[in-house]
């Protein structure tokens, strides 16, 4: 008896904490949006977030003198300070130019860093999309039915002794994780 209720506490326990790692976005209305497609799923970011996060950024970029541990994207790892600063301008410059105008972005196509397009906030939306995801704040259509998720999942991956988020559909299927875009992907090629 008391391993039937040493079981059932377990299990109680196992099902509490997977039901912590649930997430479910707002539901609110998104009059301007950006929409950002990756291979199994489609997330619509509210405008303001990203406004918000730039005006975060004009403050710390300055007061950390444009270096580049700022950001926790790979893809800025090998600037030095004048690269960074060069390229915040560049999106920036596109950021204020672009109001009012749709932005849609896909994993689907090729997107140059230095490009002087849309391209140019690849690197910040990737930047600020877990912690949008975290909190709800993106709103997730699953690419197989074109339906929107009423929730998600949020779990954890460890690699190379850092912690990385994965965020996938209830049934397992991964829609985004963070170690692909701030880890350097290596592979191993035989000769």
């Amino acid at each position: 008896m008391k391993n039937l209720a040493a079981l059932a506490i377990a299990l109680v326990t196992v099902i509490s904490g997977q039901a912590q790692n649930l997430v479910k976005p707002y539901d609110i209305p998104l009059q301007d949006s950006i929409t950002y497609q990756v291979q199994t799923a489609v997330f619509t970011i509210n405008r303001q977030d990203v406004e918000d996060y730039f005006t975060g950024l004009d403050t710390i970029l300055v007061q950390r003198n444009y270096a580049k541990d700022v950001f926790r994207n790979i893809q800025f790892a090998h600037l030095s300070q004048e690269e960074v600063q060069r390229h915040y301008g560049m999106a920036r410059k596109f950021w204020a130019s672009a109001k009012g105008t749709p932005l849609s972005y896909s994993t689907d196509r090729i997107a140059l860093f230095w490009s002087e397009n849309e391209n140019v906030l690849l690197p910040y939306l990737d930047e600020i999309l877990p912690e949008l995801l975290e909190y709800g704040k993106v709103q997730v259509t699953d690419r197989s039915t074109g339906k929107r998720v009423p929730q998600y999942q949020l779990d954890y991956e460890s690699v190379d002794a850092q912690t990385f988020k994965i965020f996938k559909f209830v049934k397992g299927r991964i829609i985004w994780r963070e170690s692909e875009v701030f880890l350097e992907q290596l592979t191993s090629v035989g000769i």
